[in-house]
């Protein structure tokens, strides 16, 4: 399975994106059905817009993850390094 990462700020963008696409192709769509009297061509441009907006947010494009979140290191990893460290300072007493 692929994963995917995106940060908050990336998610936050992806959002706006989202609304912002689907919302002037929704209008666009609207309008263009008024103005010919076709609900399938209205539609069509409606789906051409989601479409856009897929290609757009739904991979993980770079510009989604600009900002990554660093974590803090498991408690594990964190105790191993201790020992580790403890390890060094012991060699480093004795010789």
């Amino acid at each position: 399975m692929l994963e995917y990462h995106i940060d908050f700020q990336g998610q936050n963008l992806a959002e706006q994106i989202t609304q912002g696409v689907i919302s002037i192709f929704g209008v666009i769509g609207f309008l263009v059905g008024i103005v010919f009297q076709d609900i399938r061509l209205s539609l069509y441009i409606f789906v051409a817009g989601i479409a856009l907006t897929a290609l757009l947010v739904v991979p993980a494009w770079p510009y989604l993850n600009k900002n990554p979140q660093q974590w803090l290191p498991s408690k594990a990893k964190a105790a191993k390094a201790a020992a580790l460290k403890e390890q060094e300072a012991t060699k480093e007493k004795i010789a």
